[in-house]
């Protein structure tokens, strides 16, 4: 079966990794991706996924169902410098390719941000669970039909529930149960793997901002404030800003499917 990637055109170039963060999604990595940008980088992020449109969507729905889910052969290195040629540093997709992405870029600096579990599972039940329970449910259900960036939007997000939740389900407390492992088994492994002098450990509860992150690139402190964190509200909200354009496009071909048809029976009775 071909995959997406095999069909997309090889890159000109392909930027050298220079940052990769490892840390699950809901451990401050908006607030990172947007520092990192601050200092320079060129980061991808799942905003970037999202604001890529369908074919990018797609692209992070395959690598997850190729891993996974049975859906093709893995994605390798060749597959990810396809992907991401553009970018220097690569947040949240890499907690679901750790071993991966610690073995093809070696000479990227790691950064891991850690959170007291109870912390993390809340944040997620507030923001990501959301999400995930409207894929299911109208109008999204719909609108992912007949919109291709909604399309792309809600695949992506079924299968990211799948996966994080172990096929259980986000509602489910075995689902949470296994998820929560998953995240232990990731900073597990990126201490284990990661080259110790290249890889930053951070817990977000002893603070987390510049004085941390900084040093550690080897950048200079920046005057600007430390970006602000991306909150519930703020979620909802980045969230609304990103889907409305293709929300209103999509309800406007529901109802034009719905009242073009109506109107024109109704022409017709009155006619008749």
């Amino acid at each position: 079966m071909t995959r997406l990637i095999d069909t997309l055109p090889e890159p000109e170039r392909v930027l050298d990794k220079k940052v990769i963060v490892l840390s699950r999604s809901r451990v401050g990595t908006f607030s990172l991706y947007q520092a990192l940008k601050m200092l320079g980088y060129k980061p991808y992020h799942m905003y970037e996924c999202v604001m890529g449109g369908t074919t990018q969507m797609m692209l992070f729905r395959e690598a997850l169902r190729c891993k996974y889910l049975g859906g093709g052969k893995p994605y390798g290195k060749a597959e990810f410098d396809k992907w991401f040629a553009n970018y220097d540093t690569i947040v949240e997709i890499p907690q679901f390719f750790t071993e991966e992405f610690i073995r093809y870029y070696p000479d990227a600096k790691f950064i891991l941000t850690e959170r007291e579990m109870a912390s993390w599972t809340r944040s997620m039940t507030n923001t990501a669970v959301p999400v995930f329970t409207s894929m299911h449910k109208f109008p999204m259900n719909v609108m992912g039909k007949i919109d291709s960036f909604m399309l792309g939007f809600v695949a992506l997000h079924l299968t990211l529930e799948e996966v994080v939740y172990n096929g259980r389900g986000c509602n489910d407390a075995e689902g949470v149960r296994l998820s929560e492992a998953d995240t232990r088994r990731v900073s597990k492994e990126a201490k284990t793997l990661a080259r110790k002098d290249r890889l930053l450990v951070c817990r977000l509860e002893d603070g987390f901002g510049w004085e941390q992150i900084c040093p550690f690139l080897e950048k200079d402190i920046p005057s600007e404030k430390y970006p602000k964190g991306n909150a519930p509200e703020q979620f909802k909200a980045l969230l609304g800003e990103i889907t409305a354009p293709a929300f209103r496009k999509a309800s406007l071909m529901v109802l034009t499917a719905v009242l073009v048809p109506t109107a024109a029976a109704g022409w017709w009775y009155w006619q008749s």
